[in-house]
This record gives structure tokens, sequence and C-alpha cells, in this order.
């Protein structure tokens, strides 16, 4: 491929560096028109539109995407530009990266006019420019407009209409880009939930550039799993939930196009594990909280439990079933608990496409933009001091909810299971203000535990669910369905038997927040 390399040439009057900060928003192609004349997108200038056929480009192996570029060459008009992207993050749906532009002569990727920054020196690193070749393209309509929704806010809108395509794969377009060009973060989040409100949106998380990569190989269209929360001893609690809650955020969000889109079950898994993870957040830091955000405490609880059917359903049909192959008539069974499954993810495609979704969603963010919003009081004590006071009281409540042990009910035990499980995210999310080894042995045992108890759980699972699908069933195919059910029972016999040696090893595991806090 023809790119010119080389040293920087002397700063081109038409290079840009930006920092965008963006909030993006899909729209359902059939409500786009009455979205367009909503007053809420009239701007005082007539809108620009254009015609934007962009070409990105990456080594063979990918180096550039891997360590988190974007390279693109886009026809704007009369002008190629190129584009250079990196550094960037998405915080609750905001997505903000650097971005250096150049005007280049043609279509294809011009080096030497970039600017000095550690983001250019990848692109010359090593014989990178050299094996450059296009790995997706878009070809997008977009109509641009100024808004200026409030004194000291300026917010670009773009109206994207197109698609995204690699090889033979392709991905249509229609969202709205809304770029903050003037004024507080929190001006995004207003604009964007007044639109949510006038017509159905749903955040976009994902970058076209993100989008058109899914395309290319599949390995970068995966579900979204929780990664580590980095947390530092000289925080206090706001800054803390700050970074706890916006990685909880992100992987709720994150895998809500795939629950929509995938037929892969782990999207849903994952989906639930962000909810309870950021549930859970919500409830640790309930008391420098209070109300403030008790309405989307509420909806996400709902939301949780829209998609909890679909996942017990999914767990029940790739987990269990397939071990239990060689039963009599097992496959009609399997049939019917396939139409049951495919009926209860549509019921949860529904949930994340409701609005409610999307202005819980967009509340969140819009709380963890404000800085005043830990600001008080209540939040300024230090991390390690909140963390081990949450820490102290939520393992005293699994201690109590596992008295008496041996002679718990199916329905107590739920509860302890339910503890243990807030108690190992409280471990997760304040690993790293404590002891690193002592943490380790606690979050094992705890995981442990749950995993135990959930077994046991299952066995109450199976039956509420084949209850439930019994009645809508002509022809319930009852001897299978109940070998299933004594299959679980067993199963949860034998894991009670090991539920007291799990106990014992997690009550003897340290607790190193009973201790000064350190490395």
């Amino acid at each position: 491929m023809k790119c010119r390399v080389g040293a920087p040439r002397r700063a081109d009057p038409v290079a840009k560096v930006n920092q965008e900060v963006e909030l993006k928003l899909r729209v359902p192609p059939a409500r786009l028109r009455a979205l367009l004349a909503s007053p809420l997108l009239r701007a005082s200038g007539a809108p620009r539109t254009m015609r934007l056929a962009a070409t990105y480009y990456d080594t063979p192996d990918l180096h550039l995407w891997r360590n988190r570029i974007a390279l693109r060459v886009r026809r704007e008009g009369r002008r190629w530009v190129q584009a250079v992207k990196g550094g960037g993050s998405v915080a609750s749906g905001v997505h903000t990266r650097m971005e250096f532009e150049t005007v280049v002569r043609d279509a294809h990727p011009d080096l030497s006019v970039l600017p000095r920054s550690p983001l250019v020196k990848v692109l010359r690193a090593g014989n990178v420019a050299a094996t450059l070749v296009p790995v997706l393209s878009t070809d997008i309509k977009r109509s641009l407009r100024l808004l200026a929704p409030a004194p000291g806010v300026l917010i670009e809108v773009a109206i994207d209409r197109g698609e995204i395509r690699s090889g033979t794969r392709c991905d249509a377009v229609c969202e709205l880009e809304l770029e903050l060009k003037q004024g507080p973060l929190t001006a995004l989040f207003d604009l964007a939930l007044q639109l949510a409100a006038v017509q159905p949106l749903e955040l976009e998380s994902h970058s076209k550039a993100e989008r058109g990569y899914a395309l290319y190989s599949t390995q970068f269209a995966k579900p979204h799993k929780a990664t580590a929360v980095r947390l530092e001893s000289a925080m206090d609690a706001g800054a803390a939930f700050r970074i706890i809650a916006t990685s909880t955020l992100a992987q709720v969000q994150g895998n809500a196009r795939g629950v929509l889109d995938s037929e892969d079950p782990e999207y849903l898994h994952q989906m639930r594990v962000g909810l309870r993870r950021l549930r859970s957040a919500l409830d640790l830091f309930h008391e420098p909280l209070g109300d403030a955000l008790a309405v989307q405490a509420a909806s996400l609880r709902a939301l949780g439990a829209g998609l909890g059917a679909a996942r017990d359903w999914d767990v029940l049909i790739n987990e269990t079933l397939p071990q239990l192959s060689g039963l009599p008539h097992i496959a009609s069974l399997a049939a019917i608990c396939g139409v049951m499954c495919q009926s209860a993810r549509t019921k949860s495609k529904t949930v994340i496409k409701t609005n409610t979704y999307t202005e819980t969603m967009l509340t969140l963010g819009r709380w963890l933009a404000m800085p005043q919003a830990t600001a008080d009081t209540a939040w300024r004590a230090p991390a390690r001091v909140a963390a081990a006071r949450i820490l102290a009281i939520r393992h005293a409540r699994v201690l109590k909810r596992g008295r008496r042990l041996a002679k718990q009910t199916p329905a107590q035990l739920h509860r302890l299971r339910i503890a243990v499980k807030k108690l190992r995210y409280a471990a997760e999310f304040f690993d790293d203000l404590f002891q690193v080894k002592a943490m380790a042995v606690q979050r094992a045992r705890l995981e442990k535990l749950q995993d135990i108890l959930g077994s046991i759980n299952d066995a109450e699972t199976v039956e509420s669910l084949f209850a439930a699908a019994q009645s809508g069933v002509r022809r319930w195919p009852e001897a299978p369905a109940n070998a299933v059910v004594m299959w679980h029972k067993q199963r949860a016999m034998r894991q009670r038997d090991r539920l007291s040696a799990a106990w014992r090893r997690f009550r003897a595991a340290p607790q190193p927040w009973q201790k000064t806090p350190g490395r």
C-alpha cells in the first residue's frame, strides 16, 4: 500500500489536536425524522450536511488496535483528512479520547505530517508504516448542528446515517453524537435525557472503529467482563465510589448491545453480573448516598429481575441438560426448555430497549459527572477507613446469616448466598487497600462458599422454572422433568455435605481490614 513516512514536517497550518468528549446514542431509523423535528435540536443556523467516506488502516496483526490507536483517512468534501485517535476511554457512556487531524493529499496515510506525540510514536516504530493495510471502512451521511441549550454551553450534534463495512460484513449506523464544545460534562447528559424523553434512544458504548473491528475479526466481539478496580489509599470515599460505580456501569453498558444482537448467552450473564456489582456498590455506600440514587437503584433491581429468567434458562439448557443427555425423553424436555428460553430472552431484550433503562443509565452517568455529588462531609472519609467499616459490617452480616447452618432451609441458605456475594464484591472492590495475600485468601474462600450455595439454590430454581413452563404446555414431559429435579436435589445434598467445611474455612480466613491497611 502507498503510505508516506519519514520525519515530521513543519507543523501543518491545517493540523488540529483535539480532545473529543462525546455521548453516542442509537436512534431507531423509523423514529429519526420525528426526533430531528424536536425543538430540542433546533439550532440558530442551518444544519450542515456532508458525506464522510473513511478508511481505517492497521497492520496485518492489528498492532495499532492492540495499542488502542485508530488511524483513519476520510474524505470530507474536496479534501482528505487523516486522523489518529487514541488514549481513549468510555466512562458512564461518555467517550473521551485524543485526536490528531491533518490534511493529506489523497486516501492514503501520510505519517510525515503528524505531530510528535506518544500516540504517533507507535506509528513510527519498526516497520508499522510500511505494513499498513485497510481493515474497515465507513460511509456516513452526517448532518451537523451547533446547540446552545444553556448559558455557557455549546454542544455539537452530529446525526449520522450510513454503514460500517469490513470485507463482506456490514453494520448499519443511525445515531446521534453529542460532542461537548463548551460547558460542564453534565450538559451532555441533560440534553440526552431530554431527547430520550421525546423518542426512544439507546446508549452506544462502542465507537465506529470498535464496531468495525468487531466485523473484521470475531476476537473483538466479546462480552465485557468485570475489570479490576484500582483504588489508592490516599483517596477519599467519594473518589473510591466514583471509580467503583464507573467500572460496574461500564460492564452493564458494554454488554447491552450483545444481549440485543448476539445469541451468545455470555453477554446476558456478564450484564447481570455488572448489574449485581453496580447494585452492590450503591448498597455498600448507602449511608453517604442517602436517597440520591434511590429511584435508579429500584430501576436496576427491576432490570436484574427482567434478565433473571433468561439467564436461568440459559444455565439449564447449556450447562445442566447436556450432562443428562442419556435420560429417556430428555430431548422433548430440552425442546420445551428451548422455547421458554427464547421467550425469556425476548423479554430481556424488551427490558433493555425501554426508556427506563436508557434514562437510568444516563441519570447515573450524570450523577457521577457532578463534582459536587461527593463533595460533602459524608464522602470525605479516607477510602481505606470507609472500606474497613463496610467490610466489617458485611462480614458480620454473613456470620449472622450463617448461624445454625446445618438446620437452615433453602430460603435461608439463599439469603446467606446473597450476603456472601455482596461481601465478595466488596472484597473485590477494596482489594487494593489491604494486604494482598490476606485479601486473596478471603476472596477465594468466599468464591468457594458462593459456588456451593449456588449449586444448592439451583434445585429450587429448576423447580420454579418447570412450574412456570408446565402451565403453558399441553403435554408436559413429566418423567424427564422429575429426573432433572431429582438430579439437582441429589447434587444439592452432596453440596450440603461440603458446606460445613467451606464455612469453617471461611470463618478462619484472615480479615485484613481489622488491621492497619497496607501492602
